[in-house]
């Protein structure tokens, strides 16, 4: 694991601020899945370097965040995130220190942090710094913040919400006095932004664990605390499993209220216009596939994807449902005779030219009688069948 380009980068600048005096460690997440053995590509280096020393010493460098201690180092085209140690002042907003101030110390940085496994530290020579015990929680499987873990979640609410994560995530368990404290000061959630939630919610819906990630979102109070009125807490998240999905998981979301409705799902969570429209389209399919089997307007209709996952989450919401292999749902709708009204081989051009007749609101409907009449087989897409279709049998005169 130590191979990887990333590393090798942050080896060499880590020998390269140890060169010049100062001290440098790999810090946060990537020592975490060091020492679980896992493949980490998020390489953050902390030192006791200023951001200008740090400036100085490398030729590229990228202003990320000096205020914040960070510059970001080009070393063999790979960058890497160098932050100077630092201690935070105090969090006036739940969210945010007030400042924050250089430190030269690496337990002062360490201390900061917000849980064991993620206080964690490595020499360029693989030897852990583990002041807090990560280690043994990493052991264990066990989320547990440093130091008095209220005091962690009042000075920045969103930590509550990233150890529910780390549970959907890891698989882990939240320490008891962790899990007390989050249900203390669930109610603080309210100071952390829409899109914050969003991306720690998106982050759970990609998870291996999000049965446990969803229950644990339920014991710590903070569905409670989430925007709009949503069902966080349905029970039948758990037969969910784990589509590590996205769209998926915010579809379910929706189809779990009582009148679901996409756009104010998306509106009040402040997502994409694009990812709006896929869950209106998948709530739509699921709904339908609920009522009856998928038509094949239905599968002309929807993409291939979006009858897959409405066919799979009507098995959860409708469990008196007839199951239609997705194997077979798919291969009806690669047999279909077109794909899309693109797929037409004649154009409007060619319809008028026929008809010898102007273009108006008619064309459009002529057009939707031949994709229709094209979709269910009623005409070959061939040009010729085509233009005897609509001389002869069409409803021309529209």
């Amino acid at each position: 694991m130590f191979t990887t380009e990333q590393w090798q980068a942050g080896k060499k600048i880590i020998e390269t601020l140890i060169q010049h005096g100062y001290e440098a460690v790999f810090v946060g997440g990537a020592v975490r899945d060091f020492v679980r053995h896992k493949i980490a590509n998020d390489i953050d280096i902390a030192t006791s370097a200023l951001p200008s020393e740090v400036k100085f010493i490398f030729k590229r460098t990228v202003d990320l965040g000096l205020a914040h201690g960070t510059v970001l180092v080009i070393e063999n085209h790979v960058p890497i995130e160098v932050t100077t140690f630092r201690t935070e002042g105090e969090y006036t907003d739940h969210r945010r220190p007030s400042d924050v101030k250089f430190v030269l110390s690496l337990e002062e940085d360490l201390k900061r942090r917000d849980f064991t496994m993620n206080a964690l530290a490595m020499t360029a020579n693989f030897h852990l710094i583990d002041l807090f015990d990560g280690q043994r929680d990493l052991h264990n499987g066990i989320i547990r913040t440093v130091g008095e873990p209220t005091d962690r979640f009042k000075e920045d609410a969103l930590r509550m919400l990233r150890a529910v994560r780390f549970t959907a995530q890891l698989g882990f368990s939240i320490d008891s006095l962790t899990l007390d404290a989050i249900k203390l000061c669930s109610n603080d959630l309210a100071y952390v932004s829409v899109e914050r939630l969003t991306a720690e919610l998106e982050k759970m819906w990609l998870s291996k664990h999000l049965g446990k990630g969803m229950s644990y979102l339920g014991q710590s109070n903070l569905a409670k605390h989430l925007p709009g009125d949503f069902q966080f807490e349905d029970a039948r998240w758990k037969y969910l499993g784990n589509p590590q999905n996205v769209l998926v998981c915010w579809s379910f979301l929706c189809l779990l209220q009582e009148i679901p409705n996409g756009s104010d799902l998306a509106t009040i969570f402040k997502l994409s216009n694009e990812l709006k429209q896929q869950i209106n389209h998948l709530v739509n399919a699921t709904q339908i596939r609920c009522e009856r089997l998928f038509t094949i307007d239905d599968l002309y209709h929807f993409e291939e994807n979006i009858l897959v996952q409405a066919e799979l989450l009507s098995r959860v919401l409708c469990s008196d449902s007839q199951q239609i292999p997705v194997e077979l749902i798919v291969q009806r709708k690669q047999s279909l005779p077109i794909q899309s009204f693109r797929e037409l081989v004649i154009s409007g051009q060619d319809v008028m030219e026929w008809l010898n007749k102007p273009g108006g609101p008619w064309l459009k409907d002529m057009l939707s009688q031949i994709e229709h009449a094209v979709l269910h087989q009623k005409v070959a897409n061939n040009a010729t069948k085509l233009k005897e279709w609509i001389m002869n049998e069409s409803n021309s005169e529209v």
